[in-house]
Order: C-alpha cells, then sequence, then structure tokens
C-alpha cells in the first residue's frame, strides 16, 4: 500500500475520532470508523515499512490522540459549542391591574386543560375549571394564582 494511503488512512480516522468526541454524542458508527481507520493504518505501516516506522507511527498517532482529547476536554472548548442565553421571561407577564377576576373574555385557541385567552385586549395563556373549551367561547376569570389565570365559561 502507498504511504499516501496509509497516512489517508491515520488522517481520516483522527478526524472521524474528533467528531466523534465533539459533535456526535455516544458511541456512534464515526468512532468506530475512526478507531478502525487508525488501527488499520498503523497495521499497513508495521507491515510494509517496519517495525520501526510502526513503532514510530504507532507513537505519533498516540500523541495526537492525547493532545486533541485533553484540547476537546478543556472547558473553553465546549462553551463554544454550549448555548449561553438564558430564558428570563415568563409565560404570562400580567399586572394585576390590567383585570381582576370576574373580567370576561373569549378563547382563541381550544383550552384542553390550558390554552390562550384573549381578555381586555390582551392575550394570555389561561387554565380552564372544566374539562375543555372550544375556541371562541366566552369566559370569565374564575380566580388568579400568581401567573396563572384560572377562566370558566359564561
Amino acid at each position: 500500500m502507498d504511504l499516501f494511503f496509509i497516512l489517508l488512512f491515520l488522517i481520516g480516522g483522527l478526524v472521524l475520532v474528533i467528531l466523534e468526541i465533539i459533535a456526535i454524542p455516544g458511541t456512534t458508527v464515526a468512532g468506530i470508523s475512526g478507531l478502525a481507520m487508525i488501527v488499520y493504518g498503523i497495521f499497513r505501516v508495521y507491515a510494509e515499512y517496519g517495525t520501526t516506522w510502526g513503532t514510530i507511527s504507532l507513537f505519533v498517532t498516540l500523541i495526537i490522540c492525547a493532545i486533541l482529547l485533553i484540547y476537546s476536554l478543556r472547558a473553553k472548548t465546549w462553551k463554544r459549542f454550549a448555548l449561553d442565553k438564558s430564558i428570563d421571561s415568563k409565560a404570562n407577564d400580567i399586572k394585576h391591574e390590567d383585570f381582576k377576576v370576574g373580567d370576561k373574555g373569549k378563547t382563541i385557541t381550544r383550552l384542553a386543560s390550558a390554552g390562550t385567552v384573549e381578555i381586555n385586549s390582551q392575550r394570555f395563556e389561561a387554565f380552564t375549571t372544566a374539562s375543555f373549551l372550544d375556541p371562541n367561547t366566552d369566559i370569565e376569570i374564575e380566580r388568579i394564582e400568581g401567573s396563572k389565570i384560572f377562566v370558566r365559561p359564561i
């Protein structure tokens, strides 16, 4: 086998192992294929170029794998892939001055325990005390607990 193809196997195997560590979670075809390509490439170096070059290629490959593993396990490496945004909003950002218990409105979506309602020209997520309510049903606020609005049909 030509030296070019042996190097192609070794580099391709390293690329697949890197993809396995960084991009593809779990033990998948990429990781197993990469490991098999590395082993086959080192085996071909031993078979065609002798023990000296085989041992050199083995140690160089092990050193490269160790460096890549250490680099990929550093915290800064994973911060590039991590989602660092946080959600600080609420489903219902309600002001209790805008409405009170007894106000009337309509359902926008079906309330199968929860859905969207419109009260005083504002849309909110609401919960029903009935089993379900169809869209465009007239409703009335039954109670408010924190940011949860409970409605009943009129």
